[in-house]
């Protein structure tokens, strides 16, 4: 394998490759990245493509990239883009939902608590893990709010992801065998995880966080859980 890789600058940002050896080539278009000794990468599901199904991704321009060093080995992974409107469906009602959760248990999406976090998640991705072991953990901090993590993934699958990984979430409700886009119709277009959604007992969307991170979505439940005291 190469140990030179060349980038097009109107492809890739120059910031992804900061942790590597990385110089301008000769026509000033380029850069030159000097790679570790492998290179591997990966669809937005963490599944392992070859490198023309990764440029053939990118030249849709429906993706980020970011890359990552593991040992010896450069990392490219695909992250999926989303719409600069998903927004919008903030004052929007969602339908209602009842369905089992993984134990079996009936349960009305949103009903129960003055305010529900909705998480859309699946096992193939990492960052919705840690996500939900933090929203686990601080379950108690926010008496006044349910937690659904909703996945499509299927209950058997979902029973082997949590065994195999020691996973209790025993202050989450697990809902499996589930698509969003399908139950609701509104995401449609957000093709992208973690994606969660913030609704109050009429099953109104009073917030959307879409790949932030926790900071935002802990700060506004503080502010709703201190509403509905």
């Amino acid at each position: 394998m190469k140990n030179l890789f060349i980038l097009f600058l109107f492809l890739i940002p120059f910031g992804v490759f900061a942790q590597e050896s990385v110089t301008q080539s000769e026509d000033g278009k380029g850069l030159i990245v000097q790679l570790k000794k492998h290179i591997a990468f990966f669809d937005a599901d963490s599944v392992r493509i070859s490198t023309e199904m990764f440029n053939d991704s990118l030249a849709t321009l429906k993706y980020f990239m970011s890359s990552r060093n593991v040992e010896d080995t450069t990392v490219f992974l695909l992250t999926r883009k989303f719409s600069k409107n998903y927004r919008e469906c903030i004052g929007e009602k969602l339908p209602d939902l009842e369905i089992k959760d993984l134990a079996g248990n009936k349960l009305a999406v949103g009903k129960n608590k003055n305010i529900s976090l909705i998480v859309f998640w699946n096992i193939y991705c990492p960052p919705c893990i840690k996500e939900l072991k933090i929203l686990d953990a601080l379950r108690e901090e926010y008496p006044e709010t349910d937690i659904f993590a909703i996945t499509s993934n299927s209950r058997d699958t979902v029973r082997s992801f949590m065994q195999k990984h020691n996973f209790k979430w025993e202050n989450i409700h697990l809902i499996s065998d589930c698509s969003y886009e399908e139950k609701y119709p509104l995401f449609k277009e957000i093709q992208i995880a973690p994606f969660s959604v913030i609704v109050d007992r009429n099953l109104v969307v009073k917030d959307v966080f879409v790949a932030e991170g926790m900071r935002r979505m802990l700060t506004v439940l503080d502010s709703l859980d201190k509403e509905s005291e």
